[in-house]
């Protein structure tokens, strides 16, 4: 029996929490995206939403300007460190969803629909998501087509997951601008109040990032702390999912989910919503 009837992924691809352990080996020493661009900000970014979800939590060792903890977050909130050796724009999106089969690469996206669990991606299309054959692939451009194909995706009966991948975070940063990506922030914490709002109460939501995009500096991407917060309304008793040891725990996740954990590369933090 499965935990959550459907479970949505958003790919904040873009958005680091600061550097990682081994920032040095990517030049990314001092990089640190959401951090930046708060400064830059002058600590008036405002996001209620993923404040709410518990974003200012995850490191209250390294408090963010403006985006202060809360008391009670509504999400299970964390941080994901890379594993992979390379740092390149798709390394992320493969170590989420990819483990080794017992032949060949296999991907969590294919393993689902194999199952019959119906996958949507709805993506700028990297190579890496155009092999992804079952799933059902919508071609986006912006945030704001993203959140347009979530809400349709609300309302569809079906169970199984959906991947969206917003575009406009890594732009932003590889323009090298901090207003742009603030704002894109802003637009997509409102979009994100009503998706949460519109949520089925067997619904589970994972906000996360595939790479980091820091806009001040040259370096495209930053080797830093991914964010990754989980929400549904059915677990109103939320607390930290800590640093994870590679993104694979999302694929983990949403396998363990659909009763198929055998396959997963990762550490599931499914049971985490049950304690």
């Amino acid at each position: 029996m499965v935990a959550f009837h459907r479970i949505f992924v958003i790919d904040f691809a873009g958005l680091g929490l600061g550097e990682a352990p081994d920032a040095n080996r990517f030049q990314s020493v001092g990089t640190d995206t959401l951090g930046h661009v708060a400064v830059s900000w002058s600590g008036k970014l405002n996001l209620p939403t993923l404040q709410r979800l518990g974003l200012g939590n995850i490191r209250v060792d390294h408090p963010l300007l403006g985006i202060n903890p809360v008391a009670t977050p509504l999400g299970f909130y964390g941080r994901l460190h890379m594993a992979a050796e390379d740092n390149q724009s798709a390394t992320g999106l493969r170590e989420m969803w990819d483990y080794n089969g017992r032949t060949r690469t296999q991907s969590v996206l294919a393993t689902l629909s194999e199952a019959g669990y119906p996958v949507t991606i709805a993506a700028p299309f990297t190579s890496y998501l155009q092999t992804q054959d079952a799933a059902e692939k919508l071609q986006l451009g912006s945030n704001k087509e993203a959140f347009r194909v979530l809400n349709e995706l609300l309302y569809r009966p079906a169970s199984g997951m959906s991947l969206i991948v917003l575009p406009d975070f890594q732009f932003a940063g590889e323009h090298g601008d901090t207003t742009e990506f603030g704002e894109v922030l802003q637009h997509t914490d409102e979009a994100l109040g009503q998706i949460i709002h519109d949520m089925g109460v067997n619904d589970l939501l994972i906000v996360t990032a595939s790479e980091a995009v820091d806009p001040t500096v040259a370096v495209t991407p930053t080797r830093e702390y991914l964010p990754v917060i989980a929400y549904s309304a059915s677990r109103p008793s939320t607390h930290a999912l800590g640093i994870r040891r590679t993104l694979a725990d999302v694929g983990a996740t949403v396998l363990e989910n659909f009763g198929l954990a055998a396959y997963a590369a990762g550490h599931s933090f499914l049971n985490e919503f049950t304690q």
